[in-house]
């Protein structure tokens, strides 16, 4: 099987749509199939790197509008590449023209992660496109219930939605020596108090102002924030101003190879995102494959799917810091309460968010739509 997977950018671009996209091209490839992954690059350059079973072309960029490269070559990507199935993630302007384009005998599947949700004021100029796009496709992908139930443009199409939840290689996050070495290195220091981890770049949906808020009534707790971005002057300068700067931490980007430890260093998982930007948050089932309790804030997202409440975490109001404080403060007066949220917050990692499963259901899909299409 030929799958063409069309995305923004590719590692070692981070973020979590990139993670996700190696996942699936690596994860087809190993099972088979042979994958080309168009994205665009960061350079004015095109450039093609190759693997057996997996070729990713970065096409020439000339920077970005509206969070959407300029890389004139990509629409046409559909056409230049004989595949068996387009695999297209949204929102992606570029990859809605390149799946309007495909050849009608290609079977597509759109992935959805989310909603445009920050460029809302061109959407109404943008939505013929999307349109056309998701009349085009064959099927919708999305990673919850929630993504179609609390979408503004899928109830149209939902007899096309499959529910496939995202996965991790979970693997990576086992509890190895070498992992309990550096996690207790991280720890020195630390003595009693309980360690509250978020992961993520310093921007405002991400909500790490209300965390540094909340730390103010919870004197028993440390904040560490890992991760950069425009915010991180402005949370420095609140926590000194709320004089918690002695109990906040700030690392700064930290090496792939490193969260892992981070994650079993901490005794909860911290996840205040304010807005349905987060989609997902895939470090949440990174913290559950590492048996951590979670707190997450209740959005019109996949969010609370993945973090459910009393099951594998807590779940409170967005941009509230009191409601943010009052959960820290439960988890930390019940170690109990902490033990049992994370044990079965890694049960359910292992049962409904894994890499192999993921990968499993996207190839019965791809065959499936593949099948229909085939002579008889």
């Amino acid at each position: 099987m030929r799958i063409l997977e069309l995305g923004k950018f590719y590692p070692p671009e981070r973020g979590g749509m990139e993670t996700l996209l190696q996942i699936w091209a690596e994860g087809f490839r190993d099972q088979g199939a042979h994958v080309t992954c168009v994205v665009a690059n960061r350079t004015p350059d095109s450039v093609i790197e190759r693997q057996p079973g997996l070729e990713i072309h970065r096409l020439a960029s000339r920077g970005q509008l509206l969070s959407t490269s300029l890389c004139p070559q990509y629409p046409g990507a559909t056409r230049r590449f004989h595949t068996d199935v387009i695999h297209a993630h949204f929102p992606n302007p570029l990859a809605d023209l390149a799946v309007i384009r495909a050849p009608k005998n290609v079977p597509v599947v759109v992935h959805w992660h989310s909603d445009i949700v920050r460029q809302k004021a061109v959407l109404r100029l943008y939505k013929p496109i999307q349109d056309a796009m998701l009349r085009r496709a064959d099927r919708i992908v999305v990673a919850t219930p929630q993504h179609l139930e609390y979408s503004d443009w899928l109830g149209a199409w939902r007899h096309k939605v499959e529910v496939i939840p995202f996965g991790l290689d979970l693997d990576r996050f086992a509890k190895t020596p070498a992992i309990e070495r550096k996690a207790a290195t991280f720890r020195e220091g630390v003595g009693s108090r309980i360690v509250f981890l978020n992961i993520g770049r310093l921007v405002g949906y991400k909500g790490q102002r209300y965390a540094i808020e909340a730390l103010q009534s919870v004197p028993a707790a440390l904040l560490w924030l890992v991760g950069t971005g425009p915010l991180e002057a402005e949370l420095k300068q609140l926590a000194a101003q709320l004089d918690v700067s002695d109990r906040v931490r700030f690392w700064g980007d930290v090496p792939d190879a490193d969260l892992p430890a981070l994650l079993h260093a901490c005794d909860v998982f911290l996840f205040p995102s304010i807005t349905p930007n987060e989609a997902f948050g895939l470090v949440l089932v990174e913290a559950m494959a590492c048996a951590k309790p979670l707190v997450a804030c209740n959005l019109r997202s996949g969010v609370p799917y993945v973090c459910r409440s009393e099951d594998n975490g807590l779940v409170v109001p967005p941009m509230d810091p009191a409601s943010l404080a009052s959960a820290m403060k439960e988890l930390i007066e019940s170690p109990d309460l902490r033990h049992r949220l994370g044990q079965r917050g890694q049960l359910r990692a292992q049962g409904e968010f894994s890499k192999s499963s993921m990968i499993d259901r996207h190839l019965s899909l791809f065959r499936k739509l593949g099948a229909k299409d085939s002579p008889a």
